[in-house]
């Protein structure tokens, strides 16, 4: 039996209103030909405990909501051996981007029910899972300076973000490390740095778009820019999709990895932030997650492919 968990909070979710949004839910899946789903539309509070619930028994359930709903539900599913299905009720949807489900909610449902279900790889910060990317330096401190911002002024999610963004760049604190990658050691220093469980596909328009989920790898991207003007041109470079080209940026491709630093730091996985002592453990789980997979049902065509390469290199 399948059960959908949705955090009534997240952004769709919100705006919909918890009864419309269970009818809608009710007749996609009817017109999807799921029978007698269980739906569960819960508070914030409550979610984990749900979670916990429908993730035991190791079959199959789909989930909306934001960054943590998500890796909530991921780690209990992949303890249990159950499917993650994706519904794109989230801010950014970056997952469901990435596996191909569309973001309406009507046309999600439809793909999820007729989708194969396709391992997916995860990352791990000692132990802990994330589905997406890790990052320390300046984009856990930009979403710490944002909550902050809404929690005492009131702004608005994206507004915040960009007056912490700003902050951020301006102050532009560095971060004094030990990088371990295959038994060597070195130093480094940088405003930022990310772990991802794949590689980017930095093109204007797809954004940490990931187009492989199961390579093996964890891809890591450091900055060595040293002055906040050059890390305010990294952000354009990267929202203009050529930061791949930029020196000072440093990309790595690794089944694992330590890193290492003097005090504690904020560190954002999938965009929930925890301070953590160093040092810190990273590694990719290799197909760790089982997921409702619509892109691996159509794969891009050879002439999809090469038209895409030829875009790239124009």
């Amino acid at each position: 039996m399948l059960t959908i968990v949705v955090n009534r909070k997240s952004g769709t979710a919100r705006r919909m209103g918890r009864g419309a949004l269970r009818l809608r839910l009710s007749e996609a899946c009817a017109r999807a030909d799921i029978e007698d789903p269980v739906i569960r539309i819960v508070h914030p509070k409550r979610i984990e405990g749900v979670l916990r619930e429908a993730c035991a028994t190791g079959g199959e359930v789909w989930v909306g909501g934001g960054d943590g709903t998500l890796r909530t539900a991921a780690t209990l599913l992949r303890q249990s051996g159950g499917t993650l299905g994706v519904l794109p009720l989230g801010t950014m949807n970056l997952l469901a981007r990435d596996l191909g489900i569309p973001l309406d909610l009507d046309e999600a449902i439809a793909a999820l029910a007729h989708a194969p279900v396709e391992p997916i790889d995860v990352g791990l910060m000692n132990g802990e899972l994330f589905l997406n990317k890790s990052a320390l330096g300046l984009y856990p401190e930009m979403i710490i300076d944002r909550e902050r911002r809404r929690r005492l002024f009131g702004y608005g999610k994206w507004p915040a973000m960009f007056r912490a963004m700003w902050r951020a760049i301006r102050r532009h604190r560095m971060m004094e490390a030990v990088l371990t990658v295959d038994g060597q050691e070195r130093r480094i220093t940088t405003p930022a740095m990310i772990v991802a469980t794949s590689e980017y596909e930095f093109r204007t328009g797809r954004l940490f778009r990931r187009p492989s989920l199961r390579d093996g790898l964890l891809t890591v991207y450091i900055s060595h820019e040293r002055g906040w003007f050059g890390t305010l041109g990294q952000l354009l470079k990267m929202w203009l999709g050529t930061i791949v080209r930029d020196p000072e940026m440093e990309i790595l491709r690794t089944p694992r990895l330590d890193i290492a630093f003097k005090r504690s730091r904020p560190v954002a996985n999938d965009g929930e932030v925890e301070f953590v002592r160093g040092p810190v453990h990273y590694e990719v789980d290799p197909s760790g997650l089982k997921v409702r997979h619509p892109a691996a049902a159509h794969p891009a065509s050879a002439e999809d492919q090469a038209a895409e390469a030829v875009a790239e290199t124009a």
